[in-house]
């Protein structure tokens, strides 16, 4: 189970190198050396998660990143994580985080602003 272990460690780490680029579990099982099936088999196993909702789970994550501490347009950010479209993005988002990216943002700009002591306003 260690070699398992170990390959799967790899694939992680190949994974987040490559968030922005085009990944399907065709070219990660490639890059891998096993099969698909093996691949996804074995990944399942050792982390109880499919391999493709682990890859689509980092980069809504790393969506939810650029549009809480970035100004890039929502569109160019569903373009750099490989989404076919804006709406696409946005309904995968919606899905995970239970709110759209332009109101996620929104919201981490509220967040974000500085906070004030009652007794920094006193003269």
């Amino acid at each position: 189970m260690l070699f398992h272990e170990n390959i799967v460690k790899d694939t992680l780490s190949w994974i987040e190198e490559n968030l922005e680029s085009p990944l399907s579990i065709k070219i990660i099982a490639e890059r891998s050396g096993y099969t698909k099936w093996h691949l996804q088999k074995i990944f399942k196993e050792q982390t109880g998660i499919a391999l493709w909702e682990y890859v689509r789970s980092r980069r809504l994550s790393c969506v939810a990143l650029a549009l809480q501490f970035t100004r890039e347009n929502i569109v160019d950010i569903a373009i750099r994580y490989e989404y076919d479209s804006q709406q696409s993005l946005c309904r995968a988002f919606k899905k995970q985080f239970n709110i759209t990216p332009s109101m996620y943002r929104k919201q981490s700009i509220c967040r974000l602003q500085k906070i004030s002591l009652p007794s920094e306003n006193k003269e």
